[in-house]
């Protein structure tokens, strides 16, 4: 039967309109399909990352609540009006669909906007904010949708027959689906892609010895200049040469001419992992190096979410593997406990890597252990009332350092004032440590006697250098003579017989024997130190000096009278300290007594700039060369701008 030609007219111009409304339909679903998947997949990744939305406390929890806000408003308003859009007049009806449609995609955009500024600080693998952004910009597109085919569809009363209700999948509806979910796969992916790290690697050669002594002049420099918020770090000593921190990874330098040889660093900032912090040595702050530097471990993220640790061999460039720690101070189980410091803590020895309670093997990163809930690091610098000893009534728990030994860890130190003093807060300058081998972390040994570096409780540790720490010779002695005396006044003034110890030794993995270091009072701290210094005993107005250096890798000890009349070796070369000097065109290294052992001078000086020392410069010595290191900052002399010209790291060359 034929149709009239009006009937072929209705029908040619009805395939657009179908063809509009499956379009329609597709991008409906798919919209729906983003929201759903992407909301799934937030939901999920908050509950690995606990705490994904404690925040700091600014803007951005205040437009985190407003996005909530516009998001709950666009449901409600969408609920209100979609019943009643097939009967308002057409002219309004573009007008309504579209308020809930801007509400949708505000939010969206508010969501986006959070999450690239979050990525910009944390730079790893958060994605939170990005698939709720995601899921908001599916919701406003499967709104906006569905407004359009309430608005474009047909406004009869007639009711559906059976074949018009029945669900169709065409071809045209499945490829507008497919269209948000690719976008949203875009969306997620490109933004990941921004933050690679980028390596480069060398072949592994044969470390040069450490030079014992200075060279009559500088062999070579290396001038570093960057911006105020493109901090170089510092420089420390790896297993071929020195290794320079950045804000964002770490180079090795070739110790013959200070060019770099392998680099690492990815477009995030690292975290201060390590407990050992020091002004002149930030770098200890921002990398840790294992005792026998093969190893730097470093730690990007953005805390109290994760941690991102990379794990690099110092002697090629090459990433060992990466470890991601998520807090666990957010965990339900661990809510009330004493979760005081904002890093997590890190130690390390030559064969594992502690984070917190993670025992991780510098082999491959895989986990070999979780230390029991009784052996978490947990500072305590307050009363307690689990002090070893029942004469004291007060002690503080500390933090390990991040290096310990070759193969022991260090699971916990207490310090205590001997004097049984109730007001004295403040002079601790006994301390225990407990030890147990990296293989068994379970077999823990308690050592007495340990002696802090200060004996103010609020810094009290221990020092440790190559493994090795500083012990009393004869500990009931000395418990019984600081027993005697008013340590808050007396303290630095006394002196004992003390000892190097092994800590290997003190946990049994070796018979390492002690070796006696004299008389004097406790070891001073320094992280990028060679040697054990340590001071002799001072009055109370009076400054403390170093009196002895020990050399772990020899086990020679080097007094002052040694290092004034040998100008050579480990305790020689870290007894000297470089400052400015007395004539500001450079800087002098000094020996113990105040003479000049060299001078070093500015590069590129010229008259109308002048160089100033960021902070104290320090040495470094590393395999085949003796380095200073120098961060300062340039001032204009012709002009009266406050602010610096620019900032330079120099290092020299001078051993």
């Amino acid at each position: 039967m034929r149709t009239s030609p009006g009937d072929d007219v209705a029908a040619t111009a009805a395939s657009p309109g179908r063809r509009s409304t499956e379009l329609l339909r597709g991008v409906r679903a798919g919209g729906l399909l983003t929201a759903v998947t992407a909301g799934a997949w937030a939901w999920w990744q908050t509950a690995q990352y606990h705490g994904a939305f404690r925040l700091s406390e600014n803007v951005r929890n205040s437009a985190l609540g407003g996005g909530l806000l516009l998001v709950a408003a666009a449901c409600c308003v969408w609920l209100l009006i979609a019943s009643a859009m097939s009967q308002i007049q057409r002219r309004h009806a573009l007008i309504r669909a579209l308020v809930p449609a801007v509400l949708f995609a505000a939010a969206s955009l508010l969501f986006g906007w959070m999450w690239w500024r979050e990525s910009q600080e944390i730079q790893m693998s958060y994605p939170v904010l990005a698939q709720l952004a995601v899921a908001t910009g599916g919701l406003a597109v499967a709104a906006d949708s569905d407004l359009q085919l309430r608005r474009t569809g047909p406004h009869t009363t007639k009711a559906p027959t059976r074949a018009e209700q029945r669900p169709r999948t065409t071809t045209i509806a499945t490829g507008a689906s497919a269209g948000p979910l690719a976008v949203a796969v875009i969306a997620l992916t490109i933004p990941s892609m921004m933050y690679t790290p980028t390596s480069v690697q060398v072949a592994a050669t044969e470390p040069a010895p450490i030079p014992e002594t200075l060279t009559d002049e500088v062999r070579w420099q290396r001038v570093i200049e960057h911006g105020r918020d493109d901090d170089i770090e510092g420089v420390i000593a790896g297993a071929a040469g020195p290794i320079v921190i950045t804000k964002h990874g770490a180079m090795g330098l070739d110790p013959n001419t200070g060019e770099t040889t392998w680099s690492y660093t990815r477009p995030a900032d690292l975290d201060s992992i390590g407990g050992d912090c020091h002004t002149r040595m930030e770098a200890n702050c921002k990398a840790i190096l294992t005792p026998d530097r093969t190893r730097l471990v470093m730690g990007y993220g953005y805390n109290p979410l994760e941690t991102e640790f990379v794990v690099v061999n110092t002697f090629t460039g090459e990433v060992t593997f990466e470890h991601a720690y998520k807090d666990r101070s957010e965990l339900e189980e661990n809510r009330g406990r004493p979760w005081v410091y904002r890093y997590p803590s890190v130690q390390a020895t030559d064969h594992v890597l502690v984070v917190e309670q993670e025992v991780l093997s510098l082999t491959d990163g895989s986990v070999l252990s979780t230390l029991p809930d009784e052996r978490a690091p947990r500072p305590s610098l307050g009363n307690r009332s689990e002090c070893p000893r029942d004469d004291s009534p007060r002690c503080g728990g500390y933090l390990p350092p991040s290096r310990a030994g070759h193969s022991t860890l260090i699971l916990g130190i207490t310090c205590w004032s001997p004097d049984n003093d109730p007001e004295n807060y403040v002079d601790y300058p006994w301390c225990e440590m407990e030890v147990a081998p990296d293989s068994d972390p379970s077999a823990v040994s308690t050592v007495s006697g340990i002696v802090p570096p200060t004996h103010r409780r609020w810094e009290n540790d221990s020092v440790v250098v190559d493994g090795w720490t500083v012990h009393y010779a004869d500990p009931d002695a000395a418990y019984e003579e600081l027993s005697r005396h008013n340590l808050m006044e007396e303290a630095t003034s006394l002196s004992f017989p003390l000892e190097a110890v092994s800590l290997d030794a003190l946990a049994g993995v070796d018979d390492a024997e002690p070796v006696a270091l004299g008389s004097l009072n406790r070891p001073e701290r320094y992280e990028g130190a060679h040697t054990l210094a340590v001071l002799g005993a001072a009055g109370p107005d009076a400054p403390a000096t170093v009196q002895a250096w020990f050399d772990p890798a020899t086990r020679q000890v080097f007094t002052r009278d040694d290092v004034g009349t040998r100008p050579s070796g480990p305790g020689y070369l870290d007894s000297l300290h470089p400052t400015g000097s007395r004539t500001d065109d450079g800087i002098d290294l000094l020996r113990p007594d105040d003479t000049v052992a060299m001078h070093v001078d500015y590069p590129d000086q010229r008259e109308i700039l002048d160089y100033k020392s960021e902070y104290t410069p320090y040495l470094v010595q590393a395999p085949g060369t003796v380095a200073i290191v120098d961060h300062c900052s340039i001032w204009r002399t012709d002009t009266n701008d406050p602010a610096p010209t620019g900032y330079e790291t120099v290092i020299y060359g001078v051993g």
